[in-house]
């Protein structure tokens, strides 16, 4: 299973349909609560430490996400049908999803950090490890966009370790606060704040985006 999963195909060319269908879920695997401890870490007393360390919580979950869910599926044999189309549970889940569009609009003024990630600027290697680790590994957007991303996988016949570009996606824009650290300094330590706080007001935004890309995969 996992010598599989080790041989990942960096060198075999151009990313195939499956996997550019697999890329966008990249997006909502960091939207939230993980891409805004990857920014507060920035303002962290050990900014590198700190930043390396959540990087590779999120390295290590995210594969053993894709892992777990892709084999977990060929256990219980799942495996769609490239013609078929959306069920009437698909739909169902659809209309939750709506409802929860509804309320996510209606509070939409009530956003605010919370306490925990408030103390990240005094936090350690250790638990931003910790932190990278669980915030992708449990998170429920996380989970539905790999399970998405194994659909996919399994539809196309595809092997777990043709799911790269989920965990690499994930990893590259988990890693952007602190490439912009490094490039340019405390010009980007000092604007963290600012982006932290739009992202923070605009929360619901960002997840109606995610919400009506979960309704649109499950429609068509």
């Amino acid at each position: 299973m996992f010598t599989e999963w080790v041989a990942v195909p960096w060198a075999e060319g151009d990313l195939n349909s499956t996997q550019l269908e697999i890329l966008p879920l990249c997006v909502i695997m960091i939207m939230g609560p993980q891409i805004l401890t990857a920014i507060f870490l920035i303002t962290s007393g050990e900014t590198v430490r700190n930043s390396v360390a959540m990087l590779l919580g999120v390295a290590i979950a995210a594969s053993l996400e894709l892992v777990a869910w892709y084999y977990a599926g060929s256990a219980v044999g799942i495996k769609p049908h490239p013609d078929a189309g959306p069920s009437t549970s698909d739909h169902v889940v659809a209309a939750l999803l709506a409802l929860l569009a509804v309320r996510v609009w209606v509070h939409r003024g009530k956003a605010e950090v919370p306490k925990w990630m408030r103390a990240l600027q005094e936090a350690e290697p250790k638990r931003a490890f910790a932190l990278g680790f669980v915030l992708i590994l449990l998170m429920p957007g996380d989970i539905a966009a790999t399970i998405t991303a194994v659909n996919h996988l399994h539809t196309a016949d595809l092997a777990a370790a043709d799911g790269w570009p989920l965990v690499a996606g994930t990893l590259l824009l988990m890693s952007l606060p602190l490439l912009a650290y490094l490039a340019f300094g405390r010009r980007a330590r000092e604007a963290m704040p600012e982006i932290r706080a739009w992202l923070t007001t605009h929360s619901w935004l960002v997840n109606l985006v995610v919400i009506a890309y979960f309704i649109f995969q499950l429609a068509t």
